[in-house]
């Protein structure tokens, strides 16, 4: 019996302590990104991230939560949080960690109005260099770091909002603003929504436009670091 127990005990493949302990996995319901489905989430992150998750054999719970509150949990929470699908840049880096990227989008169009002046440019440098034009972005979210980089140097106005992707429609819409960037696959479901049929709103191409930034789990400080080296192990890097 004693050399059974002995046995047993060395082919007990016990998960590490740090590994057990359930992840809350923070997302906002933002198709084709994050669907929620039967009491999960699915779609271009919220799938791979689900696949990584239980191939590292890590405990999750997904959570859904605004995106400003994101950034205050993971950067404030004792208790061990990722957020799916955010773009890594210096600042973020300062308090939460990264995890390999889970997915990369197709390069940014803008969503404007067929009648606005946004339209009629061609590349990026010309768009925000007219400073008739208003551009309205989401407080806290990062666009990537090559259309960051080319909003903090515009001349064009810069709106920034709180509301969500079909709020911010709304508002190019009625004219208070021109145009919003948007991951090509974003706009496309975006522009399905019943509310914006009939707006005058379009997706237009900019010349020279690079794919999307990478998206990753940002996590807070508090996830352990063997539960970081398990997900990087387990993510398919697109």
């Amino acid at each position: 019996m004693r050399g059974f127990s002995l046995i047993a005990s060395t082919l007990c493949f016990c998960a590490s302590p740090a590994l057990a302990q359930e992840i809350a996995v923070l997302y906002n319901a933002r198709p084709p990104y994050a669907v929620e489905s039967g009491g999960g989430v699915t779609g271009l992150i919220g799938d791979p991230v689900t696949a990584a998750f239980k191939k590292a054999g890590v405990p999750f719970k997904w959570e859904a939560s605004p995106i400003n509150r994101q950034l205050s949990q993971i950067k404030d929470s004792a208790a061990p949080v990722c957020g799916a699908g955010w773009y890594r840049n210096a600042e973020r880096e300062a308090y939460a960690q990264f995890t390999e990227s889970v997915y990369q989008g197709k390069p940014h169009l803008i969503l404007t109005r067929k009648d606005s002046a946004a339209a009629g440019h061609r590349t990026i440098d010309a768009l925000l260099a007219d400073a008739k034009i208003i551009v309205l972005t989401k407080g806290g979210l990062s666009y990537g770091p090559f259309i960051d980089e080319k909003l903090a140097k515009a001349a064009s106005e810069k709106n920034v909002t709180t509301q969500e992707n079909i709020g911010m429609a709304s508002m190019i819409a009625a004219g208070r603003a021109d145009l919003m960037f948007m991951a090509g696959e974003e706009g496309e479901e975006l522009l399905k929504a019943p509310e914006l049929a009939g707006k005058g709103l379009i997706l237009s191409p900019l010349d020279g436009m690079p794919p999307a930034g990478k998206r990753h789990l940002m996590c807070s400080r508090s996830v352990p670091a063997a539960v970081i080296e398990a997900l990087n192990r387990a993510i398919t890097t697109p």
